[in-house]
Formats: C-alpha cells, structure tokens, sequence
C-alpha cells in the first residue's frame, strides 16, 4: 500500500511534464478560475484541464465556491489525496475540508492573510468561506483532503457540537454561520496514532464496507480530541478577513523561519522554482531584508524564546539553535537588545 500511496497517476505525470518544462521561469502562483480559464485556453501542450470539475462542482458554475454535486460521491464525509503538480485554483467551500500532509509538504495558500507551508504532519480545518489554493510539486508530497459536510456535522459529530474547546467552538460556529477563524492548523510531527489513523480513514473510504461512513466518522472523532489534548501548544490560526491576496513571499518566509538550521538559499530556489538571483531580489523587494537576514532572524528570535521559556545552559541554547558558540549568541543579544542573554532574562523577570 505504501508504494501505491506515492506512485503518480496519469493526470500527475503529465501535470509534472510540463511542471518541469517550466520550473525555471514559472512557479505555479494561485490563480483565480477566471485567470486559470486563460491559461487552458492558450496553452498548446494541454495541462490536465480542470475547468469542467470546477465549473460542475462550484456555484453558478463560476469555479469558485465549491459545493456539493453528483461528482462527489453521496456519502456526508468524503476522501481524496489532493493531485500534484497541478495549478492551485483559489476557491472556497460550503463544508469543512481537512488537510492532512501524510508526507513531503504543500503550500496552503489563504487569500486575505498568510500563506501556510505545511509540511508532514501538520494538520488544517479549513473553514468554509475561506478562499485558499493548495501547491504540491514533489513526488513525496502526500497530501489527503476529507470533505465534512454540514449533514454530517449533528450525525457524526454530535458529541463534538457539544464540547466547549476551540474545535468544537470551530464546528458549532461553521454551522451557525458565525465562524470568525479562517482555519484552524496543528503540528503533530507525523504523530504515528493520527497518521495511522488517517490511513484507515482512506481505507475505509475505498473500500466501502457496510457502515464505513460511521466509522469514518469515529476515526475523524478520534483525531480531533487527540488534537485538543495533546496538541494545543502546537496550533495556528487566523481571524477571518478580506484584504487583497497576499504575494507568495509568505509561504517562502515561513520556510525560511520553520527550516532556519538547514535552508539554503539554493534550495529554497529549486523548491519554489526560482533562480537564485531572482529569489534574492524577490526576498528584498518584499521583506526589506535579504535572505541570510531572515535566517538570523530566525535564529534569534528562536534563541529569545529558550532563554525566557527553558532550563538549558547558554551554551545548550546556542547549540540548539545554530551559534557558532555561545559567545556569538551573546554577542548578537548584545547588538540587538543591548545586553547579553542572562541580564536580557533577568531585566525581563525585573518586568514582571
């Protein structure tokens, strides 16, 4: 089964084909289904074109929200492992999607606030009226949608509808049409229950035993009260809101700030698909900063938070984070806050 899981279908290869063919000038960036109708329409080697889907699943047949249709099967809760290396399409829902990144990682791109890089393990609840667009281009990158639909919500969710936490706030809120979070994302770090259990989820959906649905939904159950008891340290979330669409520079940024010990410049082009020097020049137009800035930043503001919110020696910290040596550490306390880290820490509990 885990072969299988990985191995690219025929819409996927030929999506990669040209994915290759372009990578170097052309990164995939959201796309509205006016925009992307151009596209398919001018293209002479045909990308896998998706606009039929779009139009016969979204309202008013204008590719953006996307509701319940005949190409979806009847059951209130639906299963499919998002296609790669195909164009994110900005859209939104009338039903709660869960993404789960089983492997690699993808770009969630949210219209109207920060981009999200996702990477294995991290899991989202999209809320319904959030327009997003989802970017896969690695083999690896193994990321399942479950749709949950509204009637789902009081047969397979009833208890959840009743817990006062914030997902169950987050389902009772979808439902009454009063949700003010765009979306609600935890890292689990490929926790092996959940990941487990998501497998079974996918299981049950193909093979469609009797009450597979139910127990889909107990599965579902089941990883939300993991998220709540163990995972509320490890979540992220955002206000609705609707401002213009943010440039891809987020999502980049965020990389940069989760994978500061290990990116590089060079791989973080050949991620996004952009030379060098253009991912440069694209970090300082959009930032103010350049790309080794950003790094330290990264590092620094990791090195602030041991310092204040753990036991390790000075030493351990700058180890941890990626100093030279501890006098590097102190040195940098020193030129950004104006005293080295033990009497940052110590004026910082004087505050208190």
């Amino acid at each position: 089964m885990m072969t299988e899981i990985y191995m690219l279908d025929e819409m996927e290869r030929k999506n990669k084909l040209e994915y290759l063919a372009n990578k170097d000038t052309t990164l995939f960036e959201p796309l509205s289904f006016k925009d992307y109708s151009k596209i398919m329409a001018n293209m002479q080697e045909k990308h896998i074109d998706m606009r039929d889907f779009y139009r016969e699943t979204s309202k008013n047949g204008e590719g953006k929200t996307i509701v319940r249709s005949p190409l979806f099967e009847t059951t209130d809760i639906y299963v499919s492992k998002h296609p790669r290396y195909a164009y994110p399409i900005l859209h939104n829902h009338d039903f709660i999607e869960l993404i789960y990144v089983f492997d690699g990682q993808c770009i969630n791109y949210i219209q109207g606030g920060n981009s999200l890089m996702m990477k294995a393990g991290d899991l989202c609840l999209m809320a319904p009226n959030t327009v997003h667009a989802l970017l896969a281009v690695n083999d690896t990158d193994i990321i399942y949608n479950i749709l949950l639909w509204p009637e789902s919500f009081r047969s397979s969710f009833n208890q959840l509808m009743l817990r006062t936490d914030i997902i169950g706030k987050f389902f009772k809120d979808v439902e009454s049409g009063t949700n003010d979070k765009a979306y609600l994302k935890y890292q689990t770090n490929r926790e092996v229950e959940i990941l487990q259990t998501v497998l079974e989820i996918v299981h049950e959906f193909e093979q469609k035993e009797k009450y597979y649905q139910e127990i889909i939904g107990y599965k579902i159950n089941e990883i939300l009260a993991l998220l709540v008891r163990s995972y509320q340290n490890k979540i992220t979330f955002e206000e609705q809101k609707t401002i213009n669409h943010q440039d891809q520079v987020h999502p980049i940024v965020n990389f940069i700030e989760t994978n500061y010990q290990t990116v590089t410049l060079k791989g973080l082009a050949q991620m996004f698909s952009y030379s060098e020097t253009y991912l440069s020049r694209l970090i300082k137009n959009k930032t103010g900063q350049t790309f080794k800035e950003l790094v330290e930043r990264a590092r620094f503001t990791e090195a602030k938070k041991l310092v204040l919110n753990s036991n390790l020696s000075m030493t351990e910290i700058s180890q941890a984070v990626g100093y030279f040596d501890a006098s590097h550490m102190s040195r940098d306390f020193v030129k950004k806050l104006g005293l080295p880290p033990k009497k940052w820490l110590q004026s910082k509990k004087i505050q208190k």
